[in-house]
């Protein structure tokens, strides 16, 4: 072989390994989003079954395989350099919202990827060196490999099936021993379609000012997020673990109850999220209050009676209960006399023994003044001050991207952007049009609704016309319920702009409006609901 024909043959081979990193961790990547569940993994796959960032790189895999097989040295390696750099021109997947995280999981994953190339190399090998020489063997190899990205993340995730089981059960076991072991630590678990992650820092935050606390970080509310927070961060000198408990289907609140033992339980709201997974909303309610229906005798249960699921669910268990809320009156945490401006909210609370107190809070929404309730209601039930409750209220800091009010110069944005469910965005539509400036949303709707979905986006366009002067629509097929609901009570046309992408639709408003507005900020899918 010439020296020109090597260079060549190196320079196609290292833009096919680089193509073939690429798709493989960004098919990592999307597995991870999907929570290592294959049908959603799959499922994503055959949705963007005519994605050309997919295609390409395959049919350009498979002409090489064909052009390696048949056509000549001299000219094959000239055209493997065009079919690698149309592959490469196709493999740009961005990341804007989330990276690949490379958890213990996501590293034994590629560590038996790479067994699994190291054996399919030495297959290749031994199959073609009696018929084509080291080079071309190498070339088919590569070639093969891009061919088979998914094959190989498919095939490595079905092998660590017994080993991440192995891992699974012995990580809770060792979890489950620590709160067993723990005798002076009494752990709070919280639940609800919506309404939990916030509930859990105020909480935590109350709770502080009395005892040592250990709350569940960010949104870890899986097995494993769960069991990750006890083996890590609780100490044996923690007083109240805080726990929220999240689910997909039936029996995961069971399933979390059943690691670490709660004495108190928090049920926030209960509502038709994640309706394609669970398949009606009475398996949600009875998931929601697997929780409740856990407590030992002496446990303890608050919930939001604002919640029709909740007040009208009869418990089975013999315990305490507390409830609150701001539209029901008859409970026992009653929120009232409630007014929102430019630097948060106040509002009453009528105790159960009919007292009332002012507080003063940061934070936005009547949903998050329910949030509130239960933690008052909580620091209540265990004695602390008054005084210190409503100190704590006052400094209470949003959680980021769940209604977090934020001011620039020339306008304001209300970022809501991690809410995902039907109440909330209720809630903060209701928000925007308390304020006077002109109101924006920028949003791609709903998901997760099963058959419902379309309905309950094309309700969240009806709500959206009455508050919004102006409307950007993430999702060109995603938010084709919103605008048909824009468009059927004869909405502006020229007030709505529709695009794939959202941070062009960010730059669309700032340069359209430049000054004197408040964005809401809706909703802001993962990267494995793109459109683009």
């Amino acid at each position: 072989m010439s020296a020109w024909l090597f260079i060549l043959l190196f320079m196609t081979s290292l833009l096919f390994i680089y193509i073939f990193g690429k798709r493989y961790l960004y098919s990592c990547f999307i597995l991870q989003l999907s929570h290592y569940q294959l049908p959603k993994f799959f499922d994503w796959y055959y949705q963007h079954k005519t994605d050309k960032k997919l295609i390409i790189p395959i049919l350009c895999s498979i002409v090489s395989l064909v052009l390696i097989l048949f056509i000549p040295d001299k000219y094959l390696y000239y055209f493997e350099i065009v079919l690698s750099v149309i592959s490469l021109l196709y493999a740009r997947y961005k990341q804007e919202k989330k990276s690949l995280v490379f958890t213990n999981r996501m590293k034994r994953l590629i560590g038996i990827s790479f067994i699994i190339m190291t054996v399919l190399f030495l297959i290749t090998y031994l199959i073609l060196h009696n018929h084509y020489s080291l080079e071309k063997v190498i070339l088919i190899y590569i070639v093969i490999s891009n061919f088979l990205v998914l094959d190989i993340v498919v095939i490595a995730y079905l092998i660590a099936i017994p080993l991440e089981k192995y891992y699974h059960i012995y990580f809770i076991n060792k979890a489950r021993s620590k709160i067993i072991e723990n005798e002076r630590l009494t752990v709070i678990g919280i639940t609800g379609s919506y309404g939990k992650t916030s509930t859990k820092y105020i909480i935590g935050d109350l709770l502080k000012k009395e005892f040592n606390v250990c709350i569940t970080p960010n949104s870890y509310n899986t097995p494993m997020g769960v069991t990750l927070t006890v083996n890590q961060y609780l100490k044996n000198i923690d007083d109240y673990f805080v726990c929220e408990m999240g689910a997909c289907k039936s029996g995961e609140i069971k399933e979390l109850c059943n690691i670490v033992f709660p004495e108190i339980g928090i049920v926030t709201s209960i509502g038709p999220q994640h309706l394609k997974s669970f398949g009606n909303l009475k398996n949600i309610i009875n998931t929601k209050f697997e929780l409740v229906e856990s407590l030992p005798k002496n446990g303890l249960a608050i919930l939001n009676y604002d919640n029709y699921y909740i007040r009208n669910y009869v418990i089975k268990n013999q315990i305490k209960v507390l409830t609150y809320g701001v539209d029901q009156p008859n409970v026992d945490y009653y929120a009232l006399n409630i007014h929102y401006g430019n630097s948060g909210s106040t509002f009453e609370v009528q105790f159960p023994d009919k007292q009332r107190y002012l507080f003063k809070t940061k934070l936005l929404g009547k949903h998050n003044i329910c949030n509130i309730l239960a933690g008052i209601a909580l620091a209540d039930y265990l004695n602390i001050n008054i005084l210190k409750i409503i100190h704590v209220v006052a400094n209470l800091e949003p959680v980021s991207h769940r209604l977090e009010l934020k001011s620039f110069p020339n306008y304001h944005i209300i970022d809501d952007s991690f809410n995902a469910n039907i109440e909330g965005c209720a809630n903060a539509l209701d928000i925007l049009s308390h304020f006077p400036q002109q109101k924006i949303i920028i949003t791609p709707g709903l998901i997760e609704l099963g058959d419902e979905e379309y309905e309950h986006n094309y309700r969240l366009g009806e709500r959206i016309a009455k508050v919004c002067d102006y409307v950007v629509l993430v999702g060109k097929k995603q938010t084709k319920p919103i605008f048909n609901a824009l468009t059927d009570i004869q909405y502006p046309k020229e007030n709505i702009y529709v695009t794939n992408v959202y941070q062009e639709g960010f730059n669309h408003i700032i340069e359209k409006f430049k000054e004197n507005f408040i964005l809401l900020i809706e909703n802001d899918l993962p990267d494995n609901y793109s459109e683009n």
